[in-house]
């Protein structure tokens, strides 16, 4: 039973290929996608094109938060987008004063922009749109595939971080998105080791359970579920600790990931325009679109067929209420 649960949830963290749906519309009509606080200006998407813009209705949740808004500068040009941080208040960072803690790799044409309140460092990714028309000057043009927030807080801020995982697990159900990988590890944690070290769980129901664990007590074989917030307060400290969760919707995908590092709690968001990122060759929205609905469709399915898969199972957790669990009240 263990087993078939891991699948379902190791499939969903997979299957993370979601797209937009592009559709009829006229003139006027304006999609979610293009209802932000500027305008889109690039004209190289389109029917025809290998990125088509998604000129349809797209499941894009409208919600006020901070992924929402780094989504938001997605799918635009790469001039639209350092247009819009400046109007913003965000200022580009020297190219002298990049410090390793957020600089990933030494590609020196990576953008990196301070927020206004100098909290965080922003990073777009740019994709040259290499099947789409080229510009009047024969050059591609670059859209925004995705977009990275980089914190840091110190060692003794580990319950600050603890907060933020949970900040990020309900901005991304507010999102209407579907959980996949929610784990955590740290240098020389043991998978087998009691009490449990390691954060090993996927889905909105496997977050409710917990992480679970197989251990033998005098020969004598018992299933234990602990809490998830219980394991990261027990370990979060510990040398290279490492955090990472997933959530995913049609039209985008989201990540949280934190490193404990010299430096300090290193915590990376992303979010990923699928439009950009993850068509193949040949196939277009209109094509994919449905498809990749069908799988957001069958991974809430699966999710909420894993109820009675836990009840069934041989050790069955405590489902916890999920409110609860992420301190949403």
């Amino acid at each position: 039973m263990k087993k078939k649960l891991i699948i379902v949830v190791v499939s969903l963290v997979i299957i993370c290929a979601p797209s937009w749906a592009q559709g009829k519309k006229t003139a006027n009509e304006v999609s979610n996608a293009e209802k932000m606080l500027y305008s889109r200006t690039n004209k190289y998407w389109g029917p025809g094109t290998y990125y088509c813009y998604a000129p349809g209705k797209p499941l894009n949740k409208m919600a006020d938060n901070s992924l929402a808004h780094m989504r938001d500068l997605t799918g635009i040009s790469q001039d639209d987008c350092v247009k819009e941080l400046t109007k913003q208040g965000f200022t580009e960072l020297a190219k002298t004063k990049k410090k390793t803690w957020y600089k990933p790799n030494k590609n020196v044409t990576m953008q990196f922009f301070t927020s206004p309140d100098k909290s965080y460092i922003l990073r777009p990714d740019f994709e040259d749109l290499y099947n789409s028309p080229t510009k009047a000057d024969g050059k591609y043009e670059y859209a925004t595939k995705s977009v990275i927030r980089l914190e840091i807080l110190p060692l003794k801020d580990s319950l600050k971080v603890i907060d933020a995982i949970w900040k990020f697990t309900r901005e991304v159900r507010e999102l209407k998105a579907v959980l996949g990988t929610f784990g955590s590890k740290f240098k020389k944690s043991e998978p087998k080791a009691y009490p449990i070290q390691m954060v090993a769980t996927g889905g909105w129901t496997g977050l409710r359970a917990g992480t679970w664990l197989l251990r033998n007590d005098n020969g004598k074989l018992q299933g234990v579920w602990e809490k998830n917030e219980n394991i990261l307060r027990r370990t979060i400290g510990k040398p290279e600790f490492h955090f990472v969760s997933d959530a995913w919707e049609p039209d985008f995908c989201y990540i949280l990931m934190i490193n404990l590092t010299k430096e300090g709690f290193v915590l990376e968001y992303t979010a990923i325009a699928s439009t950009i990122a993850n068509l193949e060759p040949g196939n277009t929205w209109v094509k994919e679109y449905p498809n990749v609905l069908q799988v957001y469709k069958n991974g809430i399915t699966a999710d909420k067929n894993a109820i009675d898969l836990f009840k069934k199972a041989p050790f069955p957790p405590v489902l916890y209420d999920l409110d609860e669990i992420i301190h949403s009240k």
